[in-house]
């Protein structure tokens, strides 16, 4: 994990160590995000040239429907209502 913070992040090897926990964490959370964004751009233009070409689709394609990151799946909250509620208990 050092080795991102110092190369794809620019960090030297003694800002890396001097970094706490939090902001390590926020360091981490930023660059994951950063890679996020360029792969969000690369699905728009795959997306822009999808339905440009119009052959090989009846209808116009969104991007969340060529990929969907997990935090934009949609969820119908019964997961979420077993996790709460202790379902994975055997009786």
């Amino acid at each position: 994990m050092l080795g991102l913070l110092i190369g794809r992040l620019g960090l030297n090897k003694a800002d890396a160590m001097s970094l706490t926990k939090a902001q390590f964490e926020a360091v981490i959370k930023h660059g994951l995000e950063g890679y996020q964004d360029q792969w969000k751009r690369t699905r728009w233009l795959a997306t822009v040239l999808v339905n440009i070409s119009g052959k090989s689709v009846k209808r116009t394609i969104t991007e969340t429907e060529l990929m969907r990151f997990e935090n934009e799946k949609k969820n119908n909250g019964f997961k979420e209502f077993l996790k709460a509620h202790g379902a994975g208990h055997k009786e």
